[in-house]
């Protein structure tokens, strides 16, 4: 644990006393970070704020606002090691990715053929790095203590669990979690969005009295929207086989869906809890209850239902909860609900015999 030092007692008193009120504050270390957050009161401008943020005794100061109130975040200290286990996860899931893709190619994975994966993988791995780097650059902006990503191996028929950033324990600002939730789903989105319309480009459409065993993905909005437009309407009696790579662009739409699902700590969870606080644990519930029967449709809600009940519906308090809404945050707010629509489908996988 870093101890308050004489560098504090200088910022309070050149930045803070006769000019703001101090009406809280709050000392954290993660064991990779550290650092004070002051809840100041009091009246300032724009300039005010760069004077703070411009501070030469802290590594990084940043400084949230809110109505007359402030939150200067003050980073005392910062560890930066290399990321080994960040790296060997993703080599892992890089091997378990071009492994799946180059079964969805019809190539052999056991051998040189395993190459031939790179269609499916490299997209796939293109929207998921997209996705949590959003998540890690916009935590950086803000001061939100988070790792690197970190890619899940998974032996499936995509190779992989996804990938994820962890937060370490603290949450600054209400505001700064809203922006750092919805970056994620934005950026993977917008990768995905070449990544399906090249795909497709490739996909064929074929006699879809095809024998044997099948599986049909769902075709959220956007899928359909890119589908007719690239490919054109399929006609009646055939379907349209998904080349690896508009395979890997449905994936992250799914993807996307899935973590705009406002519950709990999910991405659609911070972005809730960061717009209406107040209502965030009741819809979560209402969430894990429609997916009980959701279930009939497709078993994998129940999966989520269970999930739900493991992380719980609720969401830890930010130190700094502004009481303002502004018009940025409600246009990223209908952003984040427009981005869930154009890619959720209620049965994302059936299987048809």
């Amino acid at each position: 644990m870093f101890q308050r030092s004489s560098k504090l007692s200088l910022f309070l008193e050149s930045y803070v006393y006769g000019k703001f009120l101090l009406v809280d504050f709050k000392t954290y270390d993660t064991g990779s970070e550290g650092g004070y957050i002051l809840i100041l009161l009091g009246d300032y401008t724009d300039e005010d704020v760069k004077i703070i943020e411009r501070n030469r005794l802290f590594p990084r100061t940043i400084v949230y606002r809110d109505r007359g109130r402030l939150a200067v975040h003050i980073i005392a200290y910062e560890k930066h090691g290399f990321p080994w286990l960040n790296v060997l996860m993703f080599l892992l899931t890089l091997v378990s990715t071009f492994f799946a893709g180059a079964l969805n190619a019809g190539a052999n994975p056991f051998g040189p053929g395993i190459l031939q994966g790179w269609v499916f993988a490299v997209p796939l791995l293109s929207i998921l790095g997209a996705h949590e780097f959003g998540h890690y650059l916009v935590a950086r902006r803000y001061g939100i203590p988070a790792s690197l990503p970190y890619f899940i191996p998974f032996p499936s028929l995509i190779g992989t669990m996804g990938a994820v950033i962890r937060l370490r324990g603290i949450l600054p600002s209400r505001r700064a979690l809203l922006y750092m939730a919805f970056a994620g789903p934005i950026a993977g989105f917008l990768v995905a969005i070449p990544v399906l319309i090249i795909g497709l480009s490739m996909s064929q459409v074929v006699s879809s009295g095809l024998a044997g065993v099948r599986l049909v993905f769902g075709e959220p909005l956007f899928f359909k929207l890119l589908s007719l437009l690239v490919v054109g309407k399929v006609p009646e009696g055939m379907d349209l086989m998904l080349h690896p790579m508009a395979f890997a662009g449905w994936v992250g739409l799914f993807v996307t869906a899935l973590n705009l699902i406002p519950l709990g700590q999910l991405d659609g969870g911070h972005i809730l809890y960061g717009l209406l606080p107040k209502y965030h644990r009741w819809v979560g519930w209402v969430v894990i209850l429609l997916m009980l029967p959701a279930g009939l449709l497709w078993n994998g809600w129940w999966v989520w239902a269970f999930i739900g009940l493991l992380m719980g519906p609720g969401h830890p308090p930010a130190v700094f909860n502004e009481r303002d809404i502004t018009t940025t945050e409600k246009v990223v707010g209908v952003l984040s609900l427009l981005l869930f629509l154009l890619s959720f489908t209620p049965v994302p996988i059936r299987v048809v015999m």
